[in-house]
């Protein structure tokens, strides 16, 4: 590319659209890069744009434009060459891409590998199975330049699976190399995400040790989504998951974990009571969250052994701070399931309940006041900050199921529910909250559907439209949502809210 320039410029400044450069500008809000935008549009002399405010232009372009716009002289070529353009960049490729005999993408890592800091692979959606292989080519070589010149402080794994599925055995265990490879290269990974990027048990473990013994001082954050193949879990699971337990638990930057409830998640936390206490040893234990995803439609909650309340209150002092954000979704709901997963000394702020598939597993579903029981019989109410509900039947009585809950629940700040028609006793909820609104609570979100009679409809239009700004002057956040699926008219929409 620098054999282009032959001049310091190569396009008048007139001959650029300011007014494109100047909306660009406006994204970020600066009013100081305005002004000198202001001024080099006056003079017509964009190429004199000074470097932050033309890296700010940068960092809102896509590659594609990024690269047209580095073509305009040499004073943006210069810019598009910076650290700050290459600090973030996503591993990501067309079909169009694939097919070329010299990868663009593949360039821009050669050439600029170095600067990166903050790294996102995205497998990409390709319908033919020669152009996944190729990918994998790329993928691997990609691992290995970063392997080599590059210091991440994060990276992004997502949707692997969908590679997974065509490829042989062999591409795999060369993928799962690359992988552990280049985590084992890393000395100041602070951020580690897998989304849908599901390996074999024993890869699980290897991953994880090379992250964890690597980046052991620096890692604060660790997602972990859909990690570990369910049956490769069952069938492979032996001795070497011990060495788990001090990888993750032992971390003394760790702040964050998501992570599935599995076999890997109980083994983390639940061995031999002695181990973990063992853990006490550390001067610095700064874990405060776990965010805990369970879905019944690919977990079979019989293969668990189960966090007891006992393993739950030693995880508790050894993390004072610890909250957990539960996001637990069923599509038969059962107290066996709730009973399993809640347990006492879970210190649970953040709880995302959804029952949203009724059809397929329609027999006698646990009732909603069951799910409440539990929760103040094990005083997750003492705990909880923010609860979302999503309930696919009609609930009978809003007033009895809600009102005992939200007496006790406390710190309750924000509470979001989302449920079918018939809404029962909706007004005398807000009248409630009118009256005897909860001291924490600030912020409700209330979602009806499957309203499909004309007049109720209208009913429930007119009584939100009556409590919401009444709910505004007692200091309540407010907003309902309205959704119409009749099939004789088109869906509609009708939201009444609060900011």
């Amino acid at each position: 590319m620098d054999a282009l320039y032959t001049s310091e410029k190569i396009f008048d400044g007139d001959e650029i659209n300011p007014i494109e450069i100047q909306c660009i500008a406006e994204k970020w809000n600066s009013k100081t890069v305005e002004t000198i935008a202001e001024a080099c549009e006056k003079k017509g002399q964009w190429s004199e744009l000074p470097s932050p405010p033309l890296e700010k232009i940068y960092s809102f372009l896509s590659r594609a434009d990024q690269v047209n716009m580095s073509l305009v002289c040499r004073k943006w070529s210069e810019g598009y060459s910076s650290p700050s353009v290459w600090k973030t960049f996503i591993f990501a490729m067309t079909e169009s891409q694939l097919s070329m005999d010299t990868c663009p993408v593949m360039k821009f890592v050669r050439k600029y590998n170095s600067m990166f800091q903050h790294v996102e692979i995205k497998f990409p959606e390709i319908g033919y199975e020669h152009k996944i292989k190729t990918w994998c080519r790329h993928f691997i070589l990609f691992l290995q330049i970063l392997t080599s010149n590059s210091q991440l402080i994060s990276v992004n794994f997502r949707d692997l699976l969908l590679c997974f599925v065509y490829i042989d055995i062999a591409t795999y265990i060369d993928i799962c190399r690359a992988i552990a490879n280049f985590l084992g290269s890393q000395r100041h990974l602070k951020r580690a995400e897998f989304h849908n990027c599901p390996f074999k048990f024993r890869q699980c473990v290897e991953l994880l040790k090379e992250l964890t013994e690597n980046s052991r001082e620096s890692l604060t954050h660790l997602v972990l989504r859909y990690f570990v193949r369910y049956k490769s879990m069952k069938q492979e699971q032996d001795s070497t998951v011990a060495h788990i337990l001090p990888m993750l638990i032992g971390l003394p930057s760790l702040r964050t974990l998501e992570i599935d409830y599995s076999l890997i998640f109980e083994d983390m936390f639940a061995r031999q009571s002695a181990a973990i206490q063992t853990l006490r040893k550390y001067q610095t234990r700064v874990l405060s969250k776990i965010i805990l995803n369970y879905d019944s439609n690919s977990i079979k909650i019989e293969d668990f052994r189960v966090l007891t309340s006992t393993d739950w209150l030693l995880l508790k002092k050894l993390y004072p701070d610890l909250q957990v954000e539960l996001n637990f979704t069923s599509d038969s709901p059962s107290r066996r399931e709730v009973e399993f997963l809640i347990v006492p000394n879970m210190p649970i702020t953040r709880l995302n309940y959804t029952y949203d598939d009724y059809h397929r597993h329609p027999s006698s579903p646990m009732e909603i006041d069951a799910l409440f029981d539990h929760l103040l019989a094990c005083k997750t109410s003492d705990h909880l900050v923010s609860l979302h509900l999503k309930w696919i039947l009609p609930i009978q009585d809003l007033i009895s199921t809600f009102i005992p809950l939200f007496q006790a629940c406390k710190k309750l700040k924000c509470f979001q529910l989302s449920m079918a028609y018939p809404a029962n006793g909706i007004d005398l909820l807000m009248e409630y909250w009118l009256v005897n609104r909860p001291q924490s609570l600030e912020k409700v979100l209330v979602d009806i559907w499957n309203i499909e009679n004309e007049c109720d409809y209208t009913i429930l239009m007119c009584l939100v439209a009556e409590y919401v700004p009444r709910l505004e002057l007692v200091g309540l956040n407010v907003k309902v949502d309205l959704k119409d699926h009749s099939p004789s008219r088109p869906c509609r929409n009708n939201i009444y809210w609060i900011d």
